[in-house]
């Protein structure tokens, strides 16, 4: 029979107290997902991860530190860079860490007059985490993304700031580009994360809400920024709210055979 793989995203608003977003973490991984990519999950909430598992750092060999004792969530082994605030996480009991590294998605760059104070816009850094499925002994990569915000108004790019649209326009052709590059290589590829605009798709992948566009969304009522793209169509797209200010998107695909 078909196996299948359950992929989580969640954007946890940097601003909440250290309980709350511990709570959000944990209804994620109270679903059991096998892999999980964070965003807006600075270092300093890297002592909440540690709970679930192990950390490891891009240029560190992995640490086993603590496994969870509640809430059904296996041990995790997480992918912590310290840079991008985008840790990854898979199920240590299906598969192993090979590789973790981070890449440039968009460097400093000036932001339009209209845009208000900060005038420079910050970069926007890419986890790139790779791994062995054990239960099938291919290689997966996971893609782990937060993309520049606020450039979109009516479900399009916004005329009234094109420095900022033509920056999401560069992170969005470099995101493609890794994506194109661990496909070639052979690899099981999710890109997940919150792109910060609806209706982002990504050549050589499938959007979860394919086919879905009268579904809630993850960010008001009907707004779908935060996704997993991965091989084939979703099966199942679940919402999970927590106090973040996004919805955590938990997405099941069956494997490919």
């Amino acid at each position: 029979m078909t196996g299948h793989t359950v992929v989580a995203s969640a954007n946890v608003l940097f601003t909440l107290r250290d309980d709350e977003a511990a709570e959000a973490l944990h209804a994620i991984l109270d679903r059991e997902p096998d892999l999980v990519g964070l965003q807006e999950w600075g270092v300093s909430r890297y002592p909440l991860l540690s709970e679930t598992g192990w950390l490891r750092l891009p240029f560190l060999r992995g640490v086993r530190l603590r496994r969870s004792g509640g809430g059904g969530a296996a041990g995790y082994v997480w992918a912590v860079p310290l840079l991008g605030g985008c840790p990854v996480g898979a199920r240590g009991d299906r598969f192993e860490l090979l590789e973790c590294h981070v890449r440039i998605l968009g460097w400093f760059g000036r932001a339009d007059r209209s845009a208000g104070p900060p005038s420079i816009a910050v970069p926007r850094v890419i986890t790139i985490a790779v791994f062995r499925d054990q239960r099938s002994d291919r290689v997966l990569t996971v893609l782990n993304f937060h993309l520049s915000p606020r450039v979109q108004a009516s479900g399009r790019y916004r005329q009234d700031r094109p420095r900022l649209v033509a920056r999401h326009q560069a992170e969005v052709r470099n995101l493609s580009q890794l994506v194109a590059e661990q496909l070639a290589r052979g690899r099981v590829v999710y890109a997940v994360g919150d792109s910060n605009f609806d209706g982002l798709r990504l050549p050589g992948l499938t959007s979860a809400w394919e086919g879905r566009g009268s579904e809630p969304g993850t960010l008001g009522s009907h707004r779908k920024i935060d996704d997993v793209h991965g091989p084939g169509p979703s099966t199942t797209v679940a919402l999970l709210t927590n106090a973040s200010d996004h919805k955590a998107v938990v997405v099941t695909r069956a494997d490919i055979p």
